[in-house]
């Protein structure tokens, strides 16, 4: 990554939290920042070393991590935060959910909450690492689409640093990290009326450029400004009534609109009628259901949940849209992001 890499003085010196030789030591001050974990060095434990720096802001916290010796280490599941882990030097053994994947110079890595994790950092691994508040993601990630979500957002596990997306996202990163570097006026401060919306700009572009159970709703052509208050309107009445049985009048009455005009500024601005906009809207729904929605939950539950009455179209459609079936989508959910 450009500007960390080998970089000296290390990344986040000045916000150093321990630097120790002693296993039991790590794990417990580790824990403090992320979560209850356990810890075991592989091979001599007279090899063991371990640095940690990190510059807390108000959603998110930057932090630099570094061992000396291999290392396991088993959080079983995130509490409450993602974790994305960039490798500086070195490379670790990710294993996530039902993912496995190894970040080094070419691959990062998104942890999700509430997935089971096990973790080898191989010796000399140094790794830059954004703790993110998954409530603050998720509230962004509502934000952005106009939905409620009812599962957090999950991310696939391996990010490729090749892709120019991504390559633009860590140059964010680094100016965050060369932000806290300046000291507390240019990071973290309560204060700092700057600090929401650098946190808010790095946490949305991760959104846009890292495929997710909602990149399919991410991916929709931004609304235009002539009749934006129209569209606008008759948009959020049509997400805020994607499970009930509404008619192209009451979507032009909300919206203010004739029905006539409604559907000239739909086929403009979206390339479809009102209706099928719904309809793509609903299985954009289904389709982020099925990827997150927990084992015993059935398909037709689903199609009912996302507005669809009828469970033949909604297959034909949903196949259409997204070229499988509901039911394979729900296996290929659980395995998303998968690396072998």
């Amino acid at each position: 990554m450009p500007g960390f890499a080998h970089a000296t003085p290390e990344p986040l010196q000045a916000y150093r939290l321990f630097s120790t030789s002693d296993v039991d030591e790590a794990r417990h001050l580790v824990s403090r920042s992320f979560c209850s974990h356990q810890m075991s060095c592989v091979g001599a434990s007279r090899d063991f070393t371990a640095v940690k720096n990190r510059a807390a802001g108000r959603n998110l916290s930057l932090n630099y991590l570094r061992f000396g010796a291999e290392v396991e280490v088993n959080p079983r599941a995130l509490d409450g935060f993602y974790l994305v882990q960039v490798p500086l030097r070195g490379s670790a053994s990710i294993s996530h959910g039902s993912d496995t994947v190894l970040v080094d110079e070419h691959t990062a890595a998104v942890l999700n909450p509430c997935l089971p994790t096990r973790l080898t950092w191989h010796a000399g691994c140094e790794q830059l690492i954004l703790r993110i508040d998954s409530g603050a993601l998720n509230a962004l990630a509502e934000t952005l689409i106009g939905h409620e979500l009812a599962r957090p957002v999950r991310f696939e596990l391996a990010v490729d640093r090749r892709r120019p997306e991504i390559a633009e996202w860590m140059t964010l990163l680094q100016a965050c990290v060369a932000a806290a570097q300046h000291g507390p006026d240019h990071w973290g401060r309560e204060d700092n009326r700057h600090q929401g919306v650098i946190e808010e700009q790095l946490l949305t572009r991760l959104l846009m450029v890292q495929p997710s159970v909602i990149s399919h709703f991410l991916s929709r052509r931004a609304l235009p400004a002539a009749g934006i208050g129209k569209l606008c309107r008759a948009r959020d009445f049509i997400h805020g009534h994607l499970r009930d049985p509404i008619t192209l009048a009451q979507i032009a009455r909300a919206a203010q609109c004739s029905i006539r005009g409604l559907q000239a500024l739909f086929q403009q601005k979206f390339g479809c009628s009102p209706m099928q906009y719904l309809r793509n809207e609903r299985l954009n729904m289904a389709h982020y259901l099925l990827q997150t929605a927990p084992d015993g939950v059935l398909v037709s539950d689903i199609a009912y949940d996302s507005g669809f009455s009828h469970l033949g179209r909604f297959a034909i459609a949903y196949r259409e849209a997204f070229g499988q079936s509901p039911s394979l989508a729900r296996g290929a959910g659980r395995s998303m992001g998968r690396n072998h």
